[in-house]
């Protein structure tokens, strides 16, 4: 069973206040030593300063064994002192001051000290209380070699020390305590929305994608989450939309000729027929059969595409030469309709793409131009489709235009949606089509990182235009009709 509960707040708490109570053992660290160096620094300087003392007191006289009245009055001003003799001559001391007498410094101490004193050392005796010893070399005016050595207890050095090691103490859980608790109350605020977040993400299903978070009222991390959340939203809810006007859409297509069919089958056999008559049905239910292979087939290739399960090939091609090749697959079709189709071209212009699929895609567009252009060629307004293919830069553009009645407000940006038809043009017989076409064609060039759009141009009909990269920089010709 864990103390804490396992949420951020109080990981964010646990690891700030982690990362505070180091820094403060690490600063109060530093405090403390910077504070003891500079104790001990002006306490050594007193400590120098004396025993620069004891040497002028000492070269007023030739040698320091025998010292005057005066001399002794001199150093017992000083302080607390000791000096003498240098090994060699015994380490006799010459003189003791009164207040060193109560100083825990063992003569063995000193003789091990006058060994190895050779320049002016520092070092503390660890005893009850703390003492600290200064001992520099001396040399009298008669050449006696001796050791001027002078302590001082560290009261003034420890008990600052002490009290700020207890303010630490005391004070860093404090600081860590007030800061911990500080930090959670703002981790609460900020995850607050997040928290708002996780229940709204509880309660919202599929018949509740309306909802939305309100603003945070901030541009910060969560302001953009916030945002990010409801946007995402709003494309689940337009998935979830344009699913079921898909499935809507779907059903009702495949349900007309379903329905025909059965409806045939019913009216044959509910009486004896010729053959004649049963050849007649059959080849409606053919015709049916064939409507419903191909909205199954773009339907399966719109699914495929959507899960990612169609590998395009990468190989350089001739944009100009495949919608050429399109006019003419076509071309049976536009006279039966009474339309003319041209292509206009800059010259050999290559895109990197996958053939089969972008002559899937100039056929798409050019089959919607032809249902929607006028039927039967007239003088004074003569039914017509123009390709035309150019490059600028490194973009390949094909359009693909008509003389049609145009598209109708707001069909430009819908016409690319899955089963979206719009209205049947004056004088045209119902076309067969399901409304998967652009679909399919928008698809095409959107794997071919390309974009397609659909406009009215102002001298009338519609106009679809399709761009993609190039492959490489085509040779400049002229243009001309083909």
């Amino acid at each position: 069973m864990r103390f804490f509960p396992s949420t951020l707040r109080w990981r964010l708490t646990l690891r700030y206040s982690g990362s505070l109570a180091l820094v403060f053992v690490l600063l109060g660290g530093l405090i403390y030593a910077l504070v003891r160096y500079q104790l001990l620094r002006h306490h050594d300087r007193m400590l120098e300063d004396a025993a620069s003392q004891v040497e002028a007191v000492l070269s007023q006289e030739p040698d320091c064994e025998h010292l005057t009245p005066e001399q002794s009055v001199q150093l017992d001003r000083i302080g607390r002192l000791i000096l003498f003799h240098e090994a060699g001559g015994g380490g006799r001391v010459f003189y003791r001051s009164s207040a060193a007498l109560d100083l825990p410094i063992p003569d063995s101490h000193l003789d091990a000290m006058r060994e190895s004193s050779r320049r002016g050392t520092f070092e503390t005796l660890f005893d009850s209380p703390p003492v600290r010893i200064y001992s520099r070399p001396y040399q009298s005016l008669a050449g006696r070699r001796g050791i001027i050595r002078v302590a001082e207890r560290l009261g003034d050095v420890t008990a600052p020390l002490d009290s700020l090691s207890l303010a630490l103490i005391l004070l860093a859980p404090l600081a860590v305590a007030a800061s911990g608790a500080t930090g959670y109350w703002l981790a609460r605020n900020a995850l607050a929305p997040v928290d708002a977040i996780t229940r709204l993400a509880r309660e919202i299903e599929a018949t509740s994608l309306e909802r939305r978070l309100p603003p945070a009222g901030t541009a910060d991390e969560i302001g953009r989450l916030v945002r990010t959340f409801n946007q995402m939203i709003a494309r689940l809810e337009g998935s979830f939309e344009g699913m079921k006007r898909f499935t809507a859409d779907a059903s009702h297509e495949l349900r007309a000729p379903l329905a025909r069919m059965r409806g045939a089958v019913d009216v044959v056999l509910s009486r004896p027929r010729q053959g004649d008559e049963y050849r007649e049905v059959l080849g409606a239910i053919g015709d049916d059969v064939d409507h419903l292979r191909s909205i199954t087939e773009d339907l399966l290739v719109l699914a495929r595409a959507d899960a990612g399960r169609i590998d395009l090939e990468r190989d350089s091609v001739r944009l100009d030469v495949v919608a050429a090749e399109a006019v003419e697959s076509l071309g049976p079709t536009a006279d039966a309709r009474g339309v003319a189709m041209r292509v206009k071209s800059d010259g050999p212009i290559v895109v990197l793409g996958d053939e089969r699929w972008l002559r899937q895609l100039v056929a798409d567009l050019l089959d919607n131009a032809l249902k929607f252009a006028p039927l039967g060629v007239r003088e004074e307004h003569p039914a017509e489709v123009v390709v035309r293919v150019s490059e600028s830069d490194q973009t390949a553009t094909l359009s693909v235009e008509d003389t049609g009645p145009g598209l109708p407000p707001g069909a430009p940006e819908r016409v690319f949606e899955r089963f979206f038809r719009g209205d049947t043009p004056h004088g045209h017989p119902p076309e067969d089509g399901v409304g998967l076409g652009l679909a399919i064609a928008a698809w095409i060039a959107k794997a071919h990182n390309g974009t397609i759009t659909a406009e009215n141009p102002a001298a009338g009909g519609s106009r679809f235009v399709v761009r993609l990269p190039r492959a490489s920089p085509g040779p400049p010709t002229e243009g001309g009709d083909a």
